[in-house]
C-alpha cells in the first residue's frame, strides 16, 4: 500500500511539474525584464526610482538616461547625454558648466517621475519626443514646468543625443506624431 501511495505521489508531482512547465518558461523568458516588472518601458510612467540609465541606443533610452542622471545628480552623465553642439554652447557661456552642474543638482531634488508619451520622426537621424516631467517644485530660478515638453534627439554614430532646447508642448505638435505604446 505504501509503495502504491509513493507511486501516486510521484505521478501527481510529475503531472504538476509538467502542467507548470510552460508557465515557468514564460516567466523566465520575455517576462523577466525590469521593464515588465516595473510597468516601465515606452509610454509608461516611471517614478524617480524606476528611471534607469538605459544608454543612448534609442531616443527614448537617451532621454530616460538624461533624466536618470538628473535624478541622481550626476552632471557628468547628464552632460554625456547631450549632443556636441549643446556641450559646446554650455562651454562657451561664462560659468556654463558650473551652472549646468548646479541645475542638475537642483533637478535631483525635485524630479518625481517622467513619461514619454509620443514621438515624431523628423528624419532618419532626428526624432522629437513629447514627455511629461513631474516635479515636486519649480526648478530654482525658473517658473513652473509645463505639463508636457518636447525634446529633439539626434542620432550621432550609434547613439542618440539630446540636442537643442527643451520646448513646451503645443497641440499642433501632435500632427505627424505617434503615441508611445502604453502611453495614456
Amino acid at each position: 500500500m505504501k509503495s502504491h501511495l509513493k507511486i501516486v505521489i510521484v505521478i501527481l508531482g510529475a503531472f504538476m511539474l509538467a502542467a507548470a512547465f510552460p508557465l515557468m518558461i514564460w516567466k523566465l523568458t520575455s517576462h523577466t525584464s525590469t521593464d515588465h516588472l516595473s510597468g516601465a518601458g515606452p509610454g509608461h510612467y516611471l517614478t524617480r526610482k524606476q528611471v534607469t540609465l538605459t544608454g543612448c541606443a534609442t531616443p527614448e533610452a537617451a532621454l530616460q538616461s538624461m533624466v536618470w542622471a538628473a535624478v541622481n545628480g550626476d552632471s557628468d552623465k547628464a552632460f554625456a547625454c547631450l549632443g556636441p553642439d549643446v556641450q559646446a554652447d554650455i562651454g562657451k557661456r561664462r560659468n556654463g558648466r558650473r551652472q549646468f552642474d548646479a541645475r542638475i543638482k537642483n533637478y535631483a531634488q525635485i524630479i518625481q517621475g517622467m513619461q514619454i508619451t509620443a514621438r515624431k520622426v523628423l528624419a532618419d537621424d532626428q526624432v522629437e519626443l513629447k514627455f511629461k516631467l513631474d516635479t515636486s517644485a519649480p526648478p530654482q530660478n525658473g517658473g513652473p514646468i509645463p505639463d508636457f515638453l518636447v525634446q529633439l534627439l539626434v542620432k550621432l554614430g550609434d547613439e542618440w543625443k539630446v540636442c537643442g532646447d527643451t520646448k513646451p508642448y503645443t497641440p499642433d505638435w501632435d500632427e505627424g506624431s505617434q503615441p508611445e505604446p502604453g502611453a495614456s
